[in-house]
């Protein structure tokens, strides 16, 4: 697996769950089609074509990592903003460690 810089920072999601990574520039063009769309378009974002009317939303890749941990039981302590499994106790004892 190689590491490579990617500009794709933005998450188009489907109703049906799956993500398909986009760039900003390309998140921009497909929420004004999205805004402009009266009618069930398909669009091509890379080697995927997706029916405007089965997108989600566009979101930040903070926003997905933050839906994931949700979804897989954490929770974030709202004084000091660290994640924690479900049902651990944070001990910032309210932002004061």
């Amino acid at each position: 697996m190689t590491k490579e810089l990617s500009n794709k920072n933005k998450c188009l999601l489907t109703r049906e769950g799956i993500e398909i990574w986009i760039t900003d520039e390309q998140a921009e063009k497909i929420s004004l089609i999205i805004q402009s769309s009266k009618e069930n378009k398909l669009i091509d974002i890379g080697d995927n074509t997706v029916s405007v009317n089965s997108i989600s939303g566009i979101y930040s890749a903070k926003s997905m990592e933050e839906m994931r941990r949700r979804k897989n039981g954490q929770w974030q302590c709202e004084f000091c903003k660290r994640w924690h499994d479900r049902f651990e106790q944070c001990g910032c004892q309210g932002g004061k460690f």
